[in-house]
């Protein structure tokens, strides 16, 4: 016993300490009513509360969590993409300016970027797609197996290969579809792609509907990226990797403005392009750099990609015995009419390995199950190379 006493008095002090030491690195502050790290409360710079479900944290850019990665350390943050593509289309960005909702509420300041709060326990609720790391992710659509549907998703693509790619561009119409159960997505975006199987690399960037991510229906601006075949795979700010640099745009969050049947449609331009300078691949909106992913984080798109994709994708979650009713784009067929009936994408561009933006060669077209949803090439290019696709899902054609 006197042994005992003599060592715990010898080792309390320390031990105390440690203790504390502990206790203050995992303090947490109240902040816009919920529980956060005093560390990243030092971080934030001012909170923008958009409903009771939707928070915006200003955060200073120089403490922004993605510079956590273990790559990233040091990291000297670009501000911009040192130069265009020669012959990349920027039209109608004044005309059409983007707008977010929570754009209503507030600003970010200069020198801070804003990131949307993530709901709490939503990630067992993802499909494959769209489920964080460590959890199964779909694979993009296989090419060479036309009709092939991978673990009930379906897509509706054209894929350019042939070449060596810094990119690709296109402006994406926005619509925002119906699913029938909660898990399902719909999906609508750009590919970035190199590698095969456990070294398969993809950057991701457009517009998606899913429940369980954000809690509601709404059509909200995503990215997403991986290095492994989406063993692991990241989408928006869920995990350290993306350097996000606009004030202006909140990854996750919705659009204001959205097409309507046979009305007025609006549309945005999405971009993925590499900076021949940094190598950083910088993903932009309506021509706003909103941030780029470091080439140091990728195997094979630390180069350049081998192949780029276009179009649209769901989760058929089959709860009714079923195909799904879940739209895809605008939730009609090309067949049923062109512009302000079926979905668009408009100036589908591919960036060469000179960094040359032109129409895509060595195209091929990828629909895995056409009698739910479809996609027809515009040979009258009247806006640029496009095509039109999409879906109802579930009809007299589509059990």
């Amino acid at each position: 016993m006197l042994i005992m006493s003599k060592f715990m008095g010898s080792t309390s002090g320390p031990l105390i300490l440690i203790i504390l030491i502990f206790a203050i690195s995992i303090r947490k502050e109240l902040v816009g009513g919920e529980m956060i790290s005093s560390a990243i409360n030092k971080a934030i710079i001012k909170t923008i509360k958009v409903d009771e479900d939707e928070i915006i944290d200003c955060y200073d850019i120089y403490k922004q969590p993605s510079l956590n990665h273990p790559s990233l350390h040091n990291h000297s943050i670009q501000m911009r993409p040192s130069m265009n593509p020669k012959n990349i289309k920027l039209d109608n960005f004044e005309i059409f300016q983007l707008t977010q909702t929570w754009h209503k509420y507030g600003t970010c300041p200069r020198g801070t970027i804003p990131i949307r709060r993530n709901r709490k326990d939503y990630r067992s609720k993802l499909p494959r797609k769209h489920r964080l790391s460590k959890i199964s992710h779909s694979k993009t659509p296989n090419t060479s197996q036309p009709n092939d549907i991978t673990d009930d998703h379906e897509y509706a693509v054209i894929t350019v290969h042939g070449g060596s790619f810094l990119g690709g561009q296109a402006k994406i119409n926005l619509w925002n579809p119906t699913v029938e159960t909660p898990v399902e997505i719909s999906v609508s975006q750009i590919w970035v792609l190199a590698g095969v199987s456990e070294d398969f690399n993809s950057i991701e960037a457009g517009w998606e509907v899913c429940q369980p991510r954000y809690g509601d229906y709404q059509t909200r601006f995503f990215i997403l990226w991986t290095t492994d075949g989406y063993n692991n795979s990241c989408t928006n700010l869920e995990c350290e990797g993306f350097v996000h640099t606009s004030s202006d745009v909140a990854l996750g969050c919705n659009f204001t403005e959205i097409s309507t049947f046979r009305g007025d449609q609006k549309d945005a331009t999405f971009s993925i392009r590499k900076d021949q300078a940094s190598g950083n691949w910088w993903v932009q909106i309506q021509d706003t750099p909103v941030g780029y992913y470091p080439s140091s984080l990728f195997t094979k798109l630390s180069k350049t990609a081998v192949k780029v994709e276009f179009g649209g994708e769901i989760f058929n979650d089959k709860s009714k015995g079923r195909h799904t009713t879940a739209q895809m784009g605008s939730g009609h067929f090309p067949s049923e009419g062109g512009f302000g009936i079926s979905s668009y994408f408009h100036q589908v561009q591919v960036i060469d390995e000179n960094n040359e933006a032109q129409n895509p060669e060595n195209v091929e077209v990828h629909v895995s199950n056409p009698t739910c949803y479809d996609l027809k090439i515009d040979d009258k290019h009247s806006k640029g190379y496009g095509f039109y696709y999409g879906g109802p899902g579930y009809n007299d054609n589509c059990q």
